[in-house]
């Protein structure tokens, strides 16, 4: 059974980001706060932090929401498709850890709300 791809676009860094049905079913079975993939697109799509994460060819794309609760969306690199692709996506309360590579230019020299 091939994956069937309902998204394809770029982030800010100018970087393809793929997002797959397979995905998005284990999304929302196991994140029920989650019911439709349109957060997921925007948050690559304009995040408030882009973050380099401790897992090897991984990026987090953080929307950080009210109530103190982040959007978080983890990505990982494909190389035989030379593109991210969307591994999960959640609501969490903690900042996840890593190093930030990118942020929003109103966010810029403000701390991370860690």
């Amino acid at each position: 059974m091939s994956r069937k791809v309902i998204f394809k676009i770029t982030d800010p860094q100018g970087r393809s980001v793929t997002f797959h049905d397979d995905t998005w079913r284990h999304v929302k079975s196991r994140h029920l706060d989650i019911t439709n993939y349109q957060r997921i697109k925007t948050t690559v799509m304009a995040p408030h932090y882009i973050l380099q994460s401790p897992l090897k060819d991984s990026l987090v794309y953080i929307d950080c929401g009210q109530l103190s609760l982040y959007f978080n969306v983890f990505t990982k690199y494909e190389e035989t498709l030379n593109e991210y692709t969307v591994r999960t996506a959640y609501l969490t309360g903690y900042f996840p850890q890593g190093e930030i590579i990118w942020q929003q230019d109103k966010l810029k020299g403000r701390k991370s709300r860690k």
